[in-house]
C-alpha cells in the first residue's frame, strides 16, 4: 500500500511527473521563442506562474455556472494524474500491471479535451462558446486516430488477440526490438506525431486556444487564478503522459541494468520529444478551424488505418 501511494503521489506520477512537465512547459518557451528569434522566458518561468496563480482570488464570471465553471479543471487533472501511476517506466517502473490499461488511457486521455469544454462552456463567455464548439469538433476526429493507433499496436503485440496491457506492449518490444525500427509501424508514428500536435493545441491545431485572432484565449479567457494553475499543471502532466506514451508504444528501450541511468535516459527522451514539438510549434502556421477538421480526418485518420490493415495482414501471415 505504502508503494503504491509513493507512485502515485511522488514517482513516477505525482509530483516527479509534475515538476518534469512544467519543466518541460518551460522549455518548449524557450525554444519556441529562439527559434522565432526572441528572448524567452527564464527556465523557471512556469513555475512561478502557477505559484503566483495559487495566491490569486478566484474570480467567477457574473453569469457562470459556479460549480463547474471552479471545478472543471480538476477533471483533467485527476485524470493524468491517475493515468501516470498506470503507466510503466522504460527499466525503471514496471507499472501497476493492470490488463486493460491500454483501455483506460483511451478513455482518460480525452479528459482534459472535456474539462476545457465544461470549463469555458461555463464561463459565459462568446469567446470561449467559440473556442468550445472548435475543441469539440477536433476531438472527436484526432481521438479517434488515438484509438486506431492503440488498437493496432494492441493487435500486433497480441498477434490477432489484441494485448491490453502497456507492460506487455513494453515487454514485447524489448524482447523483439521496437516498432519504430518497423516500416509497418510508420504510418501510424506520423499520425500519432500529428495527434500530438492536435491535444496539445499547438500549430496548425491551436484554433481552440491562444488564437488572438479572434478568440483571444480560447476557453480559458475567463480563467485566473487557481482553475487556471490546475489547468497550466494539468499541461504539464499531458506532455509527459503523453511522451511516456510514444516511448511505451514505439520505442521502450532501456539502456542498462541501472534505474538510475533509465531515468536520466527517460528524461533525456521526454526532453527530445519536447523540443521536437517546440520547433514544429514554431515553425507551422495555424489552420482554420475548417481546414483543421479535414486535415484530421484524412490524413492522421487514413495513416493509422494503414498501419491498422497492415499489422492485420502480418498477423495473418500474408505480408
Amino acid at each position: 500500500m505504502s508503494a503504491n501511494i509513493i507512485h502515485f503521489l511522488i514517482f513516477p506520477g505525482g509530483l516527479f511527473a509534475l515538476v518534469l512537465g512544467v519543466f518541460m512547459l518551460s522549455l518548449e518557451r524557450i525554444v519556441v521563442a529562439k527559434l522565432q528569434g526572441r528572448v524567452g522566458p527564464p527556465i523557471y518561468q512556469n513555475f512561478i506562474d502557477v505559484i503566483k496563480l495559487f495566491n490569486k482570488e478566484i474570480l467567477i464570471p457574473k453569469d457562470a455556472k459556479e460549480c463547474v465553471f471552479k471545478y472543471a479543471p480538476l477533471i483533467g487533472f485527476a485524470g493524468m494524474l491517475a493515468m501516470l501511476y498506470f503507466l510503466p517506466v522504460p527499466g525503471v517502473y514496471e507499472g501497476n500491471g493492470v490488463n486493460g490499461d491500454l483501455i483506460l488511457l483511451i478513455y482518460v486521455m480525452a479528459l482534459p479535451a472535456i474539462a476545457h469544454i465544461l470549463g469555458g462552456g461555463a464561463s459565459s463567455s462568446p469567446y470561449a462558446a467559440i473556442a468550445v464548439n472548435r475543441e469539440l469538433k477536433l476531438m472527436l476526429v484526432y481521438e479517434m486516430v488515438f484509438v486506431v493507433i492503440s488498437f493496432s499496436v494492441a493487435l500486433y503485440v497480441g498477434k490477432g488477440d489484441a494485448v491490453f496491457s502497456l507492460k506487455k506492449i513494453m515487454e514485447y518490444q524489448q524482447i523483439h526490438g521496437s516498432f519504430l525500427l518497423d516500416w509497418k509501424f510508420w504510418p501510424a508514428i506520423i499520425a500519432f506525431v500529428i495527434f500530438v500536435l492536435a491535444t496539445l493545441e499547438l500549430p496548425p491545431f491551436q484554433i481552440a486556444h491562444h488564437n488572438d485572432a479572434d478568440v483571444m484565449d480560447g476557453f480559458l479567457i475567463e480563467h485566473g487564478s487557481i482553475p487556471l494553475a490546475i489547468y497550466e499543471m494539468t499541461d504539464a502532466l499531458k506532455i509527459v503522459l503523453l511522451s511516456a506514451v510514444f516511448q511505451i508504444f514505439f520505442f521502450p528501450v532501456a539502456i542498462a541494468d541501472d534505474v538510475v541511468l533509465n531515468l536520466l535516459w527517460f528524461i533525456v527522451k521526454t526532453t527530445l520529444f519536447v523540443m521536437f514539438f517546440s520547433l514544429l510549434h514554431a515553425i507551422l502556421p495555424s489552420y482554420r478551424i475548417d481546414q483543421a477538421f479535414k486535415f484530421l480526418l484524412i490524413v492522421p485518420t487514413t495513416l493509422s488505418l494503414i498501419t491498422l490493415v497492415l499489422v492485420i495482414l502480418s498477423v495473418k501471415g500474408l505480408i
